[in-house]
């Protein structure tokens, strides 16, 4: 009867240690607020557009305005011996929808755009992991470049116009067919390896050799030690198809003033630094991109500039975060716009998954190129509440 009683008890401490070692974690993110912004643009400033919301920014990936709502799932299962496989899978939340105010009810009208609860796909991808040996994740992820750089901007990369627009201008921000390595963490460095395929075929078609498009390589570095971190990017991406570049647009000025579907290469790289005074963390960031195309140079050109930051604990409740940015556009050998932006945030801590914000972000491009462009300056303001669950 012992015995009987010892083996029981046995199996239910291994059960229950087995459930312990898998575990699947349900997180996200609401931000809702209202806000205004006005763009000026065209020649002489003939365009004049202000747009008030209610709710949030609108975007597939997630409406907000510090930073995207989102849903996700993540899992992880414990293999023993140190080896761990998981998975994470999150999509944008698109909670308001572009038409407020409509006689027809939202769940019968298929008209209205952004009905539709799930956006895009932010993270979605399988990994294995392993203390000694690092840690592969295969799937749908941000891309190195966005991971390193966002780290270091004070601001968290919120979806307010301001500084924060023009290092983040002409960034990939997640691939959907990556590969990424991520090696064990030794004296504080941790280094990061991705690769990026779109599936295309290649090859020879008769006489026509095809290249493989849209396939990027990438390698972070990032080092913490204390108050101090910092860190560096660097990526290639090969026979890329960004959005062209539109004369007197708010949305597109970027290197590629044409209509080429491709770009030979894109360069990308990107250094920042903080140091942690307790009552401040200023940061610095250095970022650049040079688009390569010998045979257009319409399609050709450059994105550099600094960012300056600096997040202050005011209170135990309450942070000050305040960025400005400073860069060059060129295009076809020449300068097509200077730019620079501002963003002052302030953060009130509610809770630990609960805060309000106020933000004002500015951002200008002034031309250098009357002739085919012209300034185009973008203000966004608003107050609103962020909870995580």
């Amino acid at each position: 009867m012992k015995k009987s009683l010892l083996a029981l008890a046995a199996m239910g401490a291994f059960a229950g240690a087995a459930q312990a070692q898998s575990s699947v974690t349900v997180y996200g993110v609401i931000d809702a607020g209202v806000g205004q912004s006005s763009i000026t643009s065209g020649a002489d400033g003939a365009n004049k557009t202000n747009q008030t919301y209610v709710g949030a920014i609108q975007s597939s990936n997630g409406n907000g305005n510090q930073a995207g709502s989102r849903l996700g799932f993540r899992g992880v299962e414990d293999l023993g011996g140190g080896t761990t496989v998981g998975f994470t899978i999150e999509v944008g939340l698109g909670y308001t929808n572009a038409q407020a105010n409509t006689t027809t009810p939202v769940e019968t009208d298929s008209t209205l755009a952004n009905t539709t609860l799930f956006g895009n796909t932010r993270q979605a991808f399988a990994s294995i992991g392993n203390k000694n040996l690092g840690e592969l994740r295969i799937g749908t992820q941000d891309s190195l470049a966005k991971n390193l750089l966002g780290s270091f901007d004070p601001g968290g990369e919120t979806v307010f116009t301001g500084a924060a627009s023009l290092y983040q201008q002409g960034v990939t921000t997640r691939y959907g067919q990556a590969l990424t390595y991520q090696a064990p963490a030794l004296g504080g460095a941790t280094v990061r390896l991705q690769y990026v395929n779109d599936g295309t075929t290649s090859g020879n078609v008769g006489a026509t050799n095809v290249s493989s498009t849209n396939s990027a390589w990438s390698a972070s570095a990032r080092f913490a030690q204390g108050p101090i971190q910092v860190g560096a990017v660097y990526e290639v991406r090969s026979n890329f198809s960004p959005t062209a570049g539109t004369a007197n647009s708010a949305v597109a000025l970027l290197p590629n003033m044409t209509t080429t579907t491709a770009v030979t290469s894109i360069t990308q790289m990107g250094a920042a630094a903080s140091y942690n005074f307790g009552i401040v963390t200023p940061s610095v960031m250095y970022y650049s991109q040079d688009w390569k195309n010998d045979t257009n140079a319409a399609a050709a050109g450059k994105i550099n500039g600094f960012q300056f930051g600096a997040k202050a604990p005011v209170t135990k409740t309450v942070d000050l975060i305040a960025s400005y940015t400073s860069g060059k556009v060129t295009n076809a050998g020449s300068d097509l716009y200077n730019t620079n932006g501002m963003q002052a945030m302030v953060n009130y801590a509610m809770s630990k998954r609960t805060r309000l914000y106020g933000a004002y972000g500015t951002t200008n491009w002034d031309t250098q190129r009357a002739a085919t462009t012209a300034n185009v300056k973008v203000t966004t303001y608003g107050l609103g509440m962020l909870h995580t669950f």
